[in-house]
């Protein structure tokens, strides 16, 4: 069964590309917009509209990735966010680190950031990179190797994890990461177990995450840091679905300018305004009930370029409803 829905309308100011992604969920996320004065020292932010959110307590949280640039580890990596109001003004901020101590050679460690206060007056964040020390090297001697991800209400996840080096492997902790669709790619999630006793040479230790089903995120990765090693960041490729799919197309995507005229986008230039239309269907699997089905309808927009500055611009919610 097929239930499709009436044309959405955009009138934004927008750069040169748009990305067009549904996510089939009821959205409590604080959509914040959220700047990035990149460091110059040899420390990025891998997105510049890190993704962010409002949790149980009513506290502002942000979530994103740093990437060292430089040809050696780095560590003592310092995250400044600042959380402002819709006028611009300051409210507080907060100084965080990226989950791992140390970050090798143009490799990536995704920080979690939160704001001190439960303010549901914090609607834009600044993030800034503060600095970093050099570090001595931690080998890549961790292995993990994990079995099917099972996407149901819940998400599941197990494996091993090996450690390959000579010595123990001492406090490890395993990090479940989460991105979304866009490009690049936001972390919109980050889960930690730690293994309890310390993996001997040669030897291995079994792990499981089982957390919430969080319907943003499309790819998964894995990553585990000890006193001692690191492990590669690794994806997780194998998926098992336990649950009703839902297949969502857009479709029949047009540009046109405030008088109603098609336009390309090779056309737009920063600060022209312009309706996006478009169309979206949603396929429900032929055993499943044709109950209203939430969804919120997301605009990435970023200027073209050698390095494109992505602008994570809004939304619209919305809800299929059966037929």
């Amino acid at each position: 069964m097929i239930n499709d829905f009436e044309d959405k309308k955009f009138m934004w100011k927008i750069p040169l590309v748009v990305f067009l992604v549904f996510a089939l969920l009821p959205v409590s996320t604080s959509f914040s917009q959220t700047f990035d004065n990149e460091s110059q020292l040899g420390i990025k932010l891998t997105n510049t509209q890190p993704f962010s959110y409002k949790d149980s307590d009513g506290k502002t949280v942000v979530i994103g990735e740093v990437k060292n640039t430089k040809n050696f580890p780095i560590t003592g990596v310092k995250v400044w966010a600042g959380f402002y109001d819709n006028g611009g003004k300051l409210l507080e901020s907060s100084i965080g680190t990226p989950v791992l101590s140390v970050i090798p050679p143009q490799g990536t460690s995704p920080f979690i950031i939160t704001s001190k206060n439960a303010n549901s007056a914090i609607s834009n964040i600044s993030i800034n990179l503060l600095g970093f020390n050099s570090s001595p090297i931690k080998q890549a001697l961790l292995k993990i190797e994990p079995d099917p991800l099972r996407i149901g209400n819940q998400v599941s996840l197990s494996g091993k994890i090996t450690n390959t080096g000579s010595v123990d492997s001492a406090n490890t902790k395993i990090y479940f990461i989460s991105y979304d669709a866009f490009f690049p790619p936001r972390i919109v999630g980050v889960e930690t177990i730690q293994i309890t006793q310390a993996i001997k040479p040669g030897t291995s230790s079994n792990f499981e995450f089982t957390t919430e089903h969080n319907t943003r995120a499309s790819s998964f990765k894995l990553v585990a840091e000890s006193n001692n090693y690191l492990s590669a960041l690794t994806n997780v490729d194998k998926l098992t679905l336990e649950m009703l799919t839902r297949l969502v197309t857009i479709n029949d995507v047009s540009l046109s300018d405030v008088d109603g005229n098609k336009i390309l986008a090779s056309e737009l230039y920063v600060g022209k305004e312009v309706s996006i239309q478009s169309s979206a269907w949603i396929q429900y699997a032929t055993n499943q009930a044709l109950t209203s089905q939430p969804y919120v309808y997301y605009v990435q927009i970023k200027q073209s370029g050698e390095r494109p500055l992505v602008e994570f611009i809004g939304m619209a919610e919305g809800a299929f409803v059966g037929k």
